[in-house]
This record gives C-alpha cells, structure tokens and sequence, in this order.
C-alpha cells in the first residue's frame, strides 16, 4: 500500500502542473473561474463550529438524495453542524439553495494536507462519503484524522470487474470505512468480492429517495399552463435525437420541454432541435408559441414535473445508468425510462411493479409511450414501500450521528 501510495503522489506531482492549466481553461469556459482555487485546496472557512460532520457528495444528485438527513440532522442535532464538499460547482450551489449547510465547498482534488486541515479546523466528527466516491488521498487522509463512512455504496456490473482486477488498490482503501452502508445486498456482494470481507460491510438500502414535497405553484412554466407538456428531464448526449425523432413522429398534440442534465449542453440541445426542424425557444426567453422549449435555469424540475403529461427521464437510454425517479413519482406522476437504469435497479424494479414506470428500448417506443393511454399506477402502495425502507435508513443514519457527535 506505501508503494501504491508514493507511486500515485509522484504521478500527481508530475501531472498537475501540466493540468492545472487546463483545468483553469475549462473552469473559463464554464464560467466557474470563482471555484477553481478552491479545488486546489484554497477554502475559506467561517468560524468553526464545535463539531460537525462533513458529507462529501459527487454532484446534484448526490445532494439532493441527502435531504432528508440533513433535516433530520438539523432537527435533532443543532450543534453539530453540517459542512458539504461537492465535485461540481452545480452541486455546490444546490447544496448551499436545498440543504443551507454551515459551509459548502468544492472537495480539494487529492490534497492530503487540506483534507486534515478542513477536519482540525471545523472538528469535524465524521466524514461520510456518499455513493462510491474512491479518492485515495482523501480516504486515506481522512481515516487517520476522524471516523469515515460510505453511505449508498453501489457497484455497477461492469464496475465491479475493474474493481476486483484491481483488488490490491481498492481493498485498502475500503477497508478504512468504519461501515460501507450499501443500498441493495447485491451492491454488498460486490463490495465484499473486492474486500474479500463483509465484517464492515452493511445493506441499508437507497437514499436516494426524498420526502414527497407539495406540488409547486405554477411560475418559470406557467405561460405554458393549459397545454399538454412532454418533459425531457435529466437528459444526456444522444438521447435528445431519440426524444426528438420520438416527438416528431409521434404526433403528441402538446409541447417538449427539454431539461439537459448539464446546462452546459442548453446551446448544443437548442441547435439540434432547431436543426430537426422544431420551433424553439428557452425558458429564459419563453415563447409559448415554439414546439420546443430548452430548460436553462436551474430547480425549475419540480414545477415542470408537476406540470407535464408525460416524463421521460434521461441517462438511461445511454451507458449513464439512469437519475432519480422518485423526484418525478412524489407527485403522483408516472415516468418512462430506457433500458439502463442501473443505478436505481432497485427503485425502477419496484415503480415498475406498482405501474408507477413503464421501459422503452429505442425511439419507436417512446413514441408509442407518448400516444398510449397510460396504465393505472398504485401511488399508495409504492409510497409505503418506500417509505418503509427510509425510515429504516434514517434510524441507522441518526445512530451513527449520535454516536460520533458524543466522541
């Protein structure tokens, strides 16, 4: 493991003066130039608080699925206050609207020292990692200065190939998890073939589901109130030509509202439709009279989800994986998805069940989807499911605070 470890520092201290440059071009480009210092390890804190636990979440996503522990923490825990490192500046910014932390900041890239000053300086109690975010010198730094923990661990199909061919790298770095909370036992399988142990491995199950909100008021949408609305939620490279051909051919006597995943891509999604031939226009510019409408602004999904008469949610017609479902079906509205939801199996497995989700393969099925008239979905018996299996988490979850806010 030493070896591994002076190996991959000296590979770092020989690439990042050639990335460096490169990744400040980008941060330009994405008009994120403010956040780029912090990357490097140049976080400004306020006064630190007594103790705090520190969540480190990938991207908005990850963010959002937090929410109900935030609230709990929040609730049930003030003076341990929350602290919240993303990877994106977009989950920085829906952390710092959604959760309201004590202090949010992009995660400094592999940089040891930063890593055991943010937990000296803010006392924090506990690092827990959500999703399987393997950053070797932030795991490694943070076992040795305070308690770690993953929460929604999951390995892919494929994932776990590279992860076991790799054993002698990983298996370290897993086993400095005080607990590896899974979100299905198959995920824990996978994780135990890498460690080659269970002893602090647990399945807990998906967080990745939110207490249902109240529908939102009609407000970015609301010129488009009275018409039937498709809504393209989530959605990545390559799936905006299915969506479009789908619409087209289809017929649907309403609107597509399309919601990229990243709004870096609103200019590329605009011009594709616009070269298909559609009317368009963006919800920053809103013309009721386009055919489609490209969503640039963001947490306007759950108005527009409210609205709509069908969803179709993205990254699962690609290698993705698939996004959140449930912010969808909390309000009673049923979804459609591709094939590759492999990232929420479970939560896609039981909508399915409940006719909460129907599956299309390709263009000619969605287009289908969007003339079909819909089957009967069992909303009261998905939503004890699923609240069933959060109450479970959030009891485990409030131990584990306990537990480390009395150390």
């Amino acid at each position: 493991m030493l070896i591994v470890k002076i190996f991959y520092n000296l590979l770092l201290f020989i690439l990042i003066p050639f990335l460096m440059p490169i990744g400040y071009l980008v941060a330009l480009k994405r008009k994120e130039d403010g956040d780029f210092f912090e990357r490097l390890g140049f976080v400004q804190f306020p006064e630190p608080p007594e103790k705090s636990i520190w969540f480190h979440c990938a991207s908005v996503g990850e963010v959002r699925s937090l929410h109900l522990i935030t609230d709990m923490m929040q609730a049930e825990f003030p003076d341990t206050k929350i602290i919240v490192s993303t990877t994106t500046a977009t989950g920085k910014a829906e952390a710092l609207r959604l959760i309201k932390p004590f202090h949010a900041f992009l995660l400094p890239l592999e940089n040891s020292l930063a890593t055991a000053h943010i937990i000296h300086y803010m006392n924090v109690k506990a690092l827990i990692i959500i999703d399987t975010e393997l950053w070797h010198n932030l795991i490694t730094s943070a076992a040795k200065h305070t308690k770690l923990y993953m929460l929604n661990g999951r390995m892919s199909d494929r994932s776990v190939k590279s992860y076991v061919k790799f054993r002698f790298l990983f298996a370290p770095l897993l086993s400095k998890f005080e607990t590896i909370y899974t979100k299905s036992e198959e995920d824990s399988e996978r994780f135990a073939s890498v460690t080659g142990s269970r002893s602090n491995i647990r399945t807990l199950g998906n967080i990745k589901f939110q207490i249902r909100k109240p529908k939102p008021e009609p407000k970015e949408y609301a010129y488009l109130a009275g018409t039937k609305i498709f809504a393209a939620a989530s959605t990545h490279k390559g799936e905006e030509e299915i969506i479009l051909d789908a619409f087209k051919n289809s017929g649907y006597e309403g609107k597509l509202v399309i919601a990229p995943r990243h709004m870096n891509r609103v200019d590329e999604v605009y011009l594709l439709a616009a070269r298909k031939g559609f009317s368009v226009s963006t919800l920053s510019n809103p013309n009721p009279s386009t055919q489609v409408v490209v969503s640039d602004k963001f947490g306007t999904l759950d108005e527009l989800y409210t609205m709509s008469d069908r969803i179709f949610v993205g990254g699962s017609l690609n290698g993705t994986g698939g996004h959140n479902i449930y912010e969808a079906i909390m309000f009673e509205k049923q979804v459609c998805v591709g094939t590759n939801m492999a990232n929420f199996r479970e939560i896609s497995e039981s909508a399915e069940r409940f006719g909460a989700a129907v599956t299309v393969r390709n263009a000619d099925e969605l287009a289908q989807y969007l003339t079909d008239k819909l089957p009967e979905a069992d909303f009261t018996g998905f939503f004890a499911e699923m609240d069933a299996q959060q109450k479970c988490i959030l009891t485990e979850i409030r131990q584990v605070i306990r537990n480390v806010s009395d150390c």
